[in-house]
């Protein structure tokens, strides 16, 4: 029965992963996977013998204050509607981590495993994506002028292009394992892969993700550099990638539109001409809009969470009419401090970043490299407002930090 239950685990992170690459068009399986592991949490509550007594709950305590922090906004919320949808989205943040402290961990290299799917699915939808570029070059070079980019499976690019990002780390990390993964021969194939994603995420050309990738790069060679000592292999590594992105942006047509559609935008922003299809524009004024946000209504509090999108759009119909599509504030620290105010801002930022210091946590590469990433995330997006947002962010967050109790001398 336990193994049984182990492999139910191991299948069920399988199909929350997939779940990320088929959200927009199997909108419920990551749902329906989330659904079921709190089901098998459920069934090790239940035993008299608990599992993994030996293992800190903190962190996963930690992680519900970021539901907890949404509850009270709804006494001062307006608009209940809005504020059920985004609290229904948060649920995982408060049923996932308890499930998550009874499951025995995955073995590490089912956890290897997951890991490499998870590469290997990025690659699929990458590769699909850039193989309909290559067939429709003309029309998807027109929309980067346009503050567009190529159509994907995965619709939300900013978090498209973040995991791709994450799926370079994780072919890096895991050309370094020793084990055999999943065949012989793999380490190969790895390097292929994520030399494609690396020109990818050029030829993609979300801003985000460029700079998050390059962020990543720039502590990773001096991670090796000054702890290290390979300073040979920092400097083969740091020339190989900015000879490729280098070379990557001088040929593709996307990245030079991009900055071309980027230099409009901030030219457009000195000028203060209108912020209409200008995302820098837009986005500027979605943060202005949550600081006056919290300033106008509560600053400690913030508006609620339910009336954060009314107050926004009121701002964007009353200063800047000629948008014709105004966006919630993308930057979630700025989106919390205006709906749950400076109280809730805090105890969010303990919950989601506090579990870094049990056990050494930010020890541990993959969690360390996932949290840096998403913290990048979350100063141009509001990822944990949308289901693939939370389900992304969630997912590596839950399934590193259990891998790391589980194996507390491990620094992976």
């Amino acid at each position: 029965m336990e193994k049984l239950r182990s492999n139910l685990f191991f299948i069920l992170c399988l199909l929350l992963i997939a779940g990320l690459f088929l959200i927009d068009v199997i909108r419920i399986l990551p749902s329906l996977s989330m659904a079921g592991l709190v089901v098998l949490g459920i069934f090790y509550w239940l035993q008299k013998q608990g599992l993994n007594q030996d293992k800190s709950k903190i962190p996963y305590y930690l992680l519900t204050l970021c539901f907890w922090i949404l509850l009270p906004s709804y006494f001062y919320s307006s608009n209940t509607n809005y504020w059920m949808q985004k609290i229904q989205i948060a649920i995982p943040f408060l049923l996932l981590p308890l499930a998550f402290i009874k499951i025995p961990a995955l073995s590490r290299i089912r956890y290897l495993q997951v890991l490499a799917f998870f590469v290997g699915g990025t690659f699929l939808i990458s590769g699909y994506a850039f193989l309909n570029y290559l067939a429709n070059q003309s029309v998807i070079n027109q929309m980067y002028l346009e503050s567009k980019v190529m159509p994907t499976l995965v619709s939300h690019h900013p978090t498209y292009s973040l995991m791709n990002v994450f799926a370079i780390y994780l072919c890096y990390y895991l050309l370094q394992e020793k084990e055999t993964i999943i065949f012989k021969k793999e380490k190969p194939v790895l390097l292929f892969v994520g030399a494609f994603l690396f020109i990818f995420v050029h030829v993609f050309s979300v801003r985000s993700g460029l700079l998050s990738l390059y962020i990543l790069i720039g502590l990773e060679i001096l991670n090796l550099i000054f702890q290290k000592k390979q300073i040979k292999l920092a400097i083969y590594i740091g020339i190989s990638l900015l000879s490729i992105g280098l070379a990557t942006l001088y040929l593709s047509p996307t990245v030079s539109n991009k900055i071309t559609n980027t230099t409009k935008d901030i030219q457009s922003m000195n000028s203060e001409g209108s912020a209409n299809n200008q995302s820098l524009s837009s986005r500027i004024i979605s943060y202005q809009n949550a600081l006056q946000i919290n300033q106008s209504t509560n600053i400690w509090l913030g508006c609620g969470l339910g009336d954060i999108e009314d107050l926004n759009l009121q701002i964007f119909a009353e200063k800047h009419p000629d948008v014709s599509k105004p966006i919630i504030p993308h930057n979630q620290f700025l989106y919390y401090l205006a709906a749950i105010g400076v109280i809730g801002l805090v105890l969010f930022i303990i919950g989601f970043f506090g579990p870094l210091l049990i056990q050494k946590a930010y020890k541990n590469t993959i969690l360390s490299t996932h949290l840096l990433l998403s913290f990048l995330y979350f100063l141009v997006e509001s990822p944990l407002v949308t289901q693939i947002g939370v389900a992304y962010v969630l997912s590596f967050y839950l399934l590193a930090i259990h891998q790391h109790l589980s194996e507390p001398t491990s620094s992976e």
